[in-house]
């Protein structure tokens, strides 16, 4: 087989990967002793044009690792014979990854080896690696568990999980874990928090810190440690960025608070963080010496909440730009400015929108130019976005039934449906549970070949790939549909944190609207000149959580 493969061009891949957890299990994991246990295997069993692809550090979960991927690369360009891996586990630990991978190896003619296993494809169908992949996928979920576990004993315990400090904060020299306060980072700190007091926004703070020269967190933490910053910014060291100020002023741990389990993964098959429900925090007062005190942490929040009756100039393109779209085609209006002279012989300068698809921008226009001066739209929008707070403000309990309403004869028998075929999906899977179940059983009995067990097991894990696939869809349609209520919910709560709204702006479009979608104008009567007749024009305004509601909500 290796002279074979050697006269062919094609190459012996020998795949090596080691996890930060394999670390604990000590040399017989390490890439090292992998090598050698798969030199050894390819030597002694005639394997030749042999290459290592290595992944180090990298978790079984993961299926983007640039070892694997190369690996891959070099299997669909045909380059491969043989992949050689000291066990299963090494090439994943997730069964459905780990089933297509072994199925992309089948379609491209790859023999897959785990030299530990006693596994080879090329013997055919083994029900064992089956248990195998099952058996790997639940080590990673149960020591997934077992890891959380240990992270909340610490939270609760009033222990960091790691020694990362935020800006202003360094390891103490005692223990890595705890705080100790960086006295010019904290200075900075304290300067950010009283220009924020004095009126000033993260924008200008921003700006000022940068005219001041001061290196920008990442840089000044790494230059402090004497280590290389992890990432390299794009932007000078002493750029500070708006998002960066508005973090550090939202950061309650500079009241000496230890805010912890705060952030996690959302599985052991998703490594992406995210921000837990804030009822799910633990907070620890007095964690570590405090850099900003209570009272000055109250006021910013106060601040930087406080959006009542806040009035903002709006920005030169218009509070609605980015969110404006033609009715007819879909796509955006963009802005366009012009001037016209008065009779009095001044000239006004004014804004309007035309559609990104007319022949103002284009040669090959597809679409009308649907041209709306800015000052008209906006007036429109506004009305409607204080007559529907109002009619909200007016009798919640009414408001929330008219949508209810028309919510439920819209969906009402789209949803029953829908419900029926979850039931009966998750009928046959149940069903077939049982079926695959039995189908193990009658295998390991000898009352049908591995062959034909692995041909039915394939067909009924097809099934139920496509049935779980559609339960996911119809669930999802059916929470879309029951979750009207709590959408409505939403906006009543974004309407009480507003007392009144008389100027349209871009913070107010973007907390209200989702979408402004302008029709082509229509010129009555259509014979005159258009300076001289009515001009009308379909304006639809989709609101964020209750959608469209110009045919359901109307002035009493």
């Amino acid at each position: 087989m290796g002279i074979t493969q050697t006269e062919q061009g094609k190459i012996t891949a020998l795949y090596c990967r080691l996890s930060k957890e394999d670390f604990d299990s000590g040399e017989s994991n390490s890439i090292v002793h992998q090598k050698e246990i798969l030199t050894k295997y390819a030597k002694d069993h005639g394997f030749g044009n042999t290459r290592f692809f290595v992944d180090d550090g990298v978790s079984g979960t993961l299926f983007s690792r640039p070892g694997l991927d190369a690996l891959l690369a070099e299997v669909r360009t045909g380059g491969v014979a043989t992949v050689i891996i000291k066990d299963q586990s090494r090439i994943g630990r997730d069964v459905i990854e780990v089933g297509l991978l072994k199925r992309t190896f089948d379609e491209f003619d790859v023999r897959l080896i785990a030299a530990n296993d006693n596994l080879d494809t090329a013997n055919g169908f083994d029900i064992m690696s089956i248990f195998r992949d099952v058996f790997n996928e639940w080590f990673v979920a149960d020591t997934s568990k077992k890891i959380r576990a240990v992270f909340k004993a610490k939270a609760q315990n009033g222990q960091h999980s790691n020694s990362v400090a935020p800006y202003g904060y360094k390891p103490s020299d005692a223990d890595k874990f705890v705080w100790a306060v960086d006295e010019p980072a904290a200075d900075v700190v304290k300067d950010i928090f009283k220009m924020c007091v004095d009126g000033m926004g993260p924008q200008y703070i921003a700006q000022e810190l940068s005219r001041r020269g001061l290196k920008i967190p990442q840089i000044y933490k790494a230059e402090r440690d004497g280590v290389p910053p992890k990432h390299i910014p794009k932007r000078l060291d002493t750029m500070w960025h708006t998002s960066v100020i508005a973090g550090i002023l939202s950061n309650r741990e500079y009241t000496g608070a230890a805010v912890l389990n705060r952030k996690t993964s959302r599985s052991y098959k998703d490594h992406r963080k995210y921000i837990k429900p804030e009822d799910e925090w633990i907070i620890h007062e007095n964690a570590h010496p405090a850099i900003i005190d209570d009272q000055t942490w109250e006021t910013v929040q106060r601040i930087r909440s406080n959006r009542r009756q806040v009035q903002r100039k709006t920005y030169d393109k218009g509070a609605l730009e980015g969110s404006i779209y033609c009715l007819d085609c879909g796509d955006r209006l963009y802005a366009k400015r012009n001037s016209r002279s008065n009779q009095d012989g001044s000239v006004r300068n004014y804004c309007y929108y035309i559609c990104k698809n007319s022949r103002t921008y284009s040669d090959n226009s597809t679409c009308t130019s649907h041209s709306i001066q800015r000052e008209a739209l906006e007036t429109v929008v506004l009305k409607d976005l204080q007559r529907v707070i109002r009619l909200a403000k007016t009798d919640e309990r009414k408001f929330t039934e008219k949508l209810t309403a028309a919510s439920t004869r819209e969906n009402e028998r789209g949803l029953q449906k829908a419900k029926n075929e979850l039931a009966k999906a998750k009928t046959r899977i149940g069903t077939l549970d049982r079926i695959v179940s039995k189908l193990y059983e009658d295998n390991v009995e000898g009352k049908i070949s591995d062959e034909r067990f692995g041909t039915m097991l394939a067909g009924y894990e097809a099934e139920q790939t496509g049935l779980r696939t559609r339960a996911t869809e119809l669930e999802s349609l059916i929470n879309d549909a029951t979750a009207q209520t709590a959408g409505i919910e939403s906006f009543l709560r974004l309407v009480r944190s507003f007392t009144e709204i008389t100027e349209l702006t871009p913070e107010i479009v973007h907390e209200f609207i989702s979408s402004v979608r302008v029709g082509e104008a229509v010129y009555t009567p259509p014979q005159y000149s258009h300076w001289g007749r009515g001009k009308t024009q379909e304006i639809q305004i989709t609101y964020n959580f209750i959608g469209d509601v110009s045919g359901i909500i109307q002035d009493e």
